[in-house]
C-alpha cells in the first residue's frame, strides 16, 4: 500500500502543477533548464582492457633508394643546394609516410594496456534506458587501435623516436634538423609517424569492454566505483554515420529528461547543450556535474546517407559527446555528436558544432524496443523546484522530501533540502510573530470576505478587505 500512497501523492502534486499552468510548454531560463535538467544528465565512461602486440620495423629499401633518385634530380636541377636540406627532406618525406617506408619485421612487442574514455548521456525512461554516442561506447577493432596508438604505446613511440635521434647524432642530421626544421616539429613528426604505424600494424589479442553511467556530480575517478554498469541495446556507426547508442542500466524512480521534436527548429532558433565536457575538468578527483552552453541553430544540413544533422554556434568539446541538446522549453531535440576540425591545425573550427536530431535518435529507440516516457519522480522533482524558486518553501520541502523517499539517490535532491529548510528557517527568524504584534498594541481580527478589524489602544478602525494568500 505504501507504493501505492506514494504513487497517488506524485500524481497529486503533478496535478497541481498542472491546475495552476506551469505544466504548460513555456520558454525556460537557461537557470531553469539546467536545474530541471541535470538529474537526468549522466556521465559516461567506457573502459577497454586490451592485450595487443606490434611489430618492429625496418625501413623499406627500396622505397628509400627511390626516395634517394628522386632527391637526386632535385639536387642536379639547383632545387636543394646544400646537405641540409636534402637531409631534412628526407626525414620530413620518411615521417609524412610510415606504411610506405617502415616494413613490419617478425620481431613483436606485446603489451597490456587500460583505456577509457569518457562523454555523456541523457535517461529516457524510469528503469534505466539511456541515449549516447556510438563512439563513446564503441569496442570496434580500429578505433581501439587508434586510441591505444595514442595513448598506450606512447611510451613505445617516445622511446623509438630517441632512438632515432640518438642514430641521428653523426652526419650532421642533428644540426639539419636544427637548422631547418626545428627538434620540436622532428619529435611531432615522429611521434605521429608511429601512432599511424602501431594503428595500421597492431594486434588485438584479447579486448574486454565495460560501460558505466554515472549520475549527478562524480569524479571522473569514481564513475566506476559509484556508477551503473551498462549494456548496448542498439548501436549505429560513428560518424559520418548515424553516431547513436542506446544503452541500459539497472534502475528504479530514475530521474529522466522530456524528448522533443527537432522538426521545427529553423536556423536562428536557440539551442542549449548540456554535459560533461572534458576541457572543464581541472582535476580528475575533483567532483563535476553537468555545465550548460548556449547558441544558435546554424543550419539543417544533409548528410553522406541522406539523412538531416543540425549544425550550432553551441560550444561543446570531447566530453560533451551523446549528452542532451534542448530547445528553449527544456525538451531534448538531440545529442551532441561531434565538432568539425580543421585538418592543417588539428584544432576544432569555431562554430562548427553537430547535433544528432531526435529524428535520427527515434529510430534507434524504436529498434531497441524503447518507448521514451518522463518518470514521475522527475517531473515531482521539476515541481519542487519549481516551487523552491517562487518561493514556496514549505511546499517546495514536501515535494523534495517525497522525491528523496521514492530515489535517495536521486541527484542534488539532498542540496535542495538542505536550501529549501535553510530558506525556511530564514523566513521564520524574519516573520514578526503574532505576540509581538499584540505586544505593540495591535489585534487583527480576520472577518472572512468581508474585511477586517484592526484593534488599536485607542479606538477601532475599519479596513477594506484584506486578501488572504
Amino acid at each position: 500500500m505504501t507504493r501505492c500512497f506514494k504513487s497517488l501523492a506524485i500524481a497529486a502534486s503533478l496535478l497541481t502543477l498542472a491546475l495552476t499552468g506551469c505544466g504548460k510548454t513555456t520558454a525556460l531560463s537557461p537557470s531553469q533548464l539546467a536545474e530541471q535538467n541535470k538529474p537526468g544528465t549522466l556521465i559516461i565512461q567506457t573502459v577497454h582492457k586490451a592485450e595487443f602486440s606490434v611489430p618492429d620495423y625496418d625501413l623499406n629499401e627500396g622505397k628509400m633508394a627511390q626516395l634517394a633518385q628522386a632527391l637526386g634530380k632535385k639536387v642536379a636541377s639547383g632545387e636543394y643546394t646544400s646537405d641540409q636540406q636534402v637531409i631534412v627532406a628526407i626525414i620530413q618525406a620518411v615521417l609524412a609516410d610510415p606504411l610506405a617506408y617502415f616494413t613490419p619485421i617478425s620481431t613483436r612487442v606485446q603489451e597490456q594496456a587500460e583505456i577509457s574514455t569518457t562523454g555523456s548521456a541523457l535517461a529516457v525512461t524510469e528503469d534505466g534506458y539511456l541515449v549516447t554516442n556510438a563512439h563513446v561506447v564503441s569496442s570496434e577493432q580500429d578505433d581501439i587501435k587508434a586510441l591505444l596508438a595514442d595513448s598506450a604505446l606512447e611510451e613505445v613511440a617516445v622511446s623509438s623516436c630517441k632512438s632515432l635521434w640518438n642514430d641521428f647524432s653523426d652526419g650532421g642530421y642533428q644540426e639539419a634538423i636544427g637548422a631547418l626544421m626545428g627538434t620540436q616539429e622532428f619529435v611531432q613528426l615522429c611521434l605521429q609517424a608511429h601512432a599511424k604505424y602501431f594503428a595500421h600494424y597492431m594486434s588485438l589479442d584479447a579486448l574486454d569492454t565495460k560501460i558505466y553511467a554515472a549520475m549527478g556530480a562524480t569524479a571522473r575517478d569514481q564513475i566506476v566505483e559509484k556508477g551503473h554498469k551498462a549494456t548496448v541495446k542498439a548501436i549505429g556507426e560513428p560518424a559520418p554515420g548515424k553516431d547513436v547508442a542506446i544503452l541500459k542500466i539497472e534502475a528504479t524512480h530514475m530521474p529522466t529528461v522530456a524528448l522533443g521534436d527537432d522538426k521545427a527548429l529553423a536556423a536562428g532558433d536557440r539551442m542549449f547543450i548540456l554535459g560533461y565536457p572534458g576541457a572543464g575538468v581541472i582535476d580528475e578527483q575533483e567532483a563535476v556535474e553537468a555545465s550548460l552552453t548556449a547558441g544558435l541553430v546554424s543550419a539543417r544540413k544533409t548528410m553522406a546517407d541522406g539523412w538531416d544533422i543540425l549544425q550550432t554556434d553551441a560550444a561543446m568539446s570531447s566530453g560533451n559527446s551523446g549528452g542532451p541538446v534542448f530547445n528553449e522549453a527544456g525538451e531534448a531535440i538531440g545529442i551532441a555528436t561531434f565538432a568539425k576540425v580543421d585538418p592543417s591545425t588539428g584544432s576544432q573550427v569555431q562554430g562548427a558544432n553537430f547535433v544528432i536530431p531526435m529524428g535520427v535518435v527515434n529510430e534507434f529507440l524504436t529498434q531497441a524496443n524503447v518507448e521514451p516516457a518522463p518518470s514521475g519522480v522527475s517531473q515531482l522533482y521539476q515541481t519542487a523546484v519549481t516551487q523552491f524558486e517562487r518561493g514556496q518553501y514549505k511546499r517546495a520541502l514536501a515535494s523534495f522530501r517525497q522525491v528523496s523517499e521514492l530515489n535517495p539517490s536521486y541527484p542534488y535532491v539532498q542540496g535542495y533540502l538542505s536550501k529549501t529548510q535553510t530558506a525556511l528557517n530564514q523566513d521564520a527568524k524574519g516573520a514578526v510573530s503574532l505576540g509581538s504584534i499584540v505586544a505593540g498594541g495591535l489585534v487583527v481580527t480576520l472577518l472572512g470576505a468581508g474585511g477586517a478589524v484592526v484593534g488599536l489602544r485607542r479606538g477601532m478602525v475599519k479596513l477594506s478587505k484584506l486578501n488572504v494568500h
